[in-house]
């Protein structure tokens, strides 16, 4: 394992960004599928609310990313927060949630609501989320293959 301190992260709001630091993330997390094409990549940022990267200082691999979807007044939604393997259980996860609550409320919205992988909660339960069990939130994906049933 590397020894870096999360003090070495700089994290980056951007609209634009390198194609394949994001794809390497995505990969080691396992979201990327073979049927996603790396193309797609920069429309996918540029959508986002709020795109960000960690970025290892001085050598300027990315090593993290976290995404905010938002309507742009009062809510907003955090997902995709991803850590290289190699620089994991060291904070920076932990700094750069706090980076995008910072940036959420600094934008005006009040409403953060995180997407998460499963099991992953007392994770966030660090950062003061809470599973909120008076709501249900469900998921539609269109052309979903019934695997899971």
């Amino acid at each position: 394992m590397n020894n870096f301190s999360s003090e070495s992260i700089q994290f980056i709001i951007t609209d634009i960004w390198d194609v394949w630091s994001i794809v390497t993330l995505y990969k080691e997390a396992g979201w990327w599928k073979d049927e996603y094409h790396p193309d797609e990549i920069p429309e996918f940022i540029r959508a986002s609310f709020r795109f960000c990267v960690g970025v290892h200082q001085p050598d300027g691999e990315t090593v993290a990313t976290g995404r905010i979807i938002s309507d742009g007044i009062s809510t907003g939604i955090i997902q995709d927060i991803c850590v290289l393997k190699k620089f994991r259980g060291q904070g920076i996860g932990h700094n750069l949630l706090a980076f995008l609550i910072k940036t959420a409320c600094d934008a005006g919205l009040f409403r953060i609501i995180l997407v998460a992988e499963p099991g992953t909660s007392p994770f966030y339960e660090q950062s003061e989320f809470i599973a909120d069990k008076n709501k249900i939130f469900l998921l539609y994906q269109k052309g979903r293959d019934n695997e899971d049933t």
